[in-house]
């Protein structure tokens, strides 16, 4: 399941810059100089980059709230994300958005405030491409406590019963908020619902950013091809705390400790350095060269504009056309 050198290196890259994106918003947060909550995705790179890698940019993706992996995965930037987390006029939601981060460019319709209600969107986007006779997936990436919510499993009914090319990808992160994810769900496994539908699924390790990669990309391919819905759950674990703020007392530091070595990032480097695709001084080069460009996007963010109060009444309402 090798992937070829350059796509690997760029894949690696994109952790790199997610992980920094999130240490940089942490280093932020403690330093008082913004408010901006946090619901870190660290540890779960190799997930979020291999579920949107193998997407097309007329795809669509729905997102979630946890970290900006799938974002940066999809085509969004460390700028454009910091001028909407900083609420800046120039933001591409005009600063309306903030952690709801959207971008229209590469299709990621927003992330709702109410998680598991875009169940039933990716399904009417999925819906819309069938019935327009499209060639385009839709992606829905979701936690599996979000799995637990009403609109799961009509959703997923619908979609196996109208053959619809979407792609449920689960993060199996372990928690549901502030518990483990035994104390919500009787099995271990999300991904055995599908068969409920007659719906194709996979369970596989997400800490391996090339099992990611495949596999979404043969479920993409098996819903594009008009073949139906497929559900993917990747195990994984959440390595941050659930927000800033959350005292994580609820967390085994033996868990903690398991899966701090099977880091994705590590895994991937060593993945890189084996197969001679990546010298330490190159790492390292890598390494700052992406910093800079989240040190950058920050400083432009901070001096951004900022709205006006007149601002607070544009985009409300639909502008008619006065004939």
């Amino acid at each position: 399941m090798s992937l070829e050198n350059e796509k690997l290196l760029e894949l690696y890259r994109k952790m790199l810059l997610v992980r920094a994106i999130e240490q940089t918003h942490g280093k932020l947060l403690q330093e008082g100089k913004i408010q901006l909550m946090s619901h870190f995705g660290t540890g779960q790179e190799a997930v979020a980059i291999g579920v949107a890698g193998p997407l097309r940019q007329e795809d669509i993706l729905f997102g979630t709230h946890r970290g900006v992996g799938e974002y940066i995965g999809k085509g969004m930037t460390a700028k454009d994300i910091w001028l909407e987390y900083l609420g800046k006029k120039t933001g591409l939601c005009k600063g309306k958005g903030t952690l709801h981060l959207c971008d229209r460019k590469v299709n990621i319709p927003g992330l709702v405030s109410s998680l598991g209600s875009d169940f039933s969107y990716a399904v009417g986007t999925a819906l819309s491409a069938k019935m327009s006779k499209t060639d385009q997936v839709t992606l829905y990436f979701v936690g599996e406590g979000t799995c637990n919510q009403a609109d799961a499993h009509p959703s997923m009914c619908m979609a196996a019963l109208w053959k619809l090319p979407v792609v449920f990808a689960v993060c199996t992160n372990q928690f549901c908020e502030f518990a483990y994810m035994d104390e919500h769900y009787p099995t271990e496994d999300v991904a055995i619902r599908a068969a409920g539908y007659g719906m194709p699924y996979d369970i596989v390790d997400g800490q391996d950013i090339e099992t990611t990669y495949k596999v979404t990309e043969k479920a993409i391919e098996h819903a594009r091809n008009g073949k139906g819905p497929y559900l993917v759950e990747y195990k994984t674990f959440r390595m941050a705390l659930h927000h800033s703020g959350d005292p994580g007392e609820y967390v085994k530091s033996e868990d903690l400790e398991k899966w701090g070595k099977r880091d994705p990032i590590d895994l991937c480097q060593k993945k890189l350095q084996d197969r001679g695709i990546l010298t330490g001084e190159r790492d390292q080069e890598l390494r700052k060269a992406v910093q800079t460009e989240v040190d950058s996007a920050v400083e432009e963010a901070f001096s951004g504009p900022d709205p006006t109060v007149d601002d607070l009444f544009e985009d409300v309402y639909a502008q008619k056309e006065v004939i």
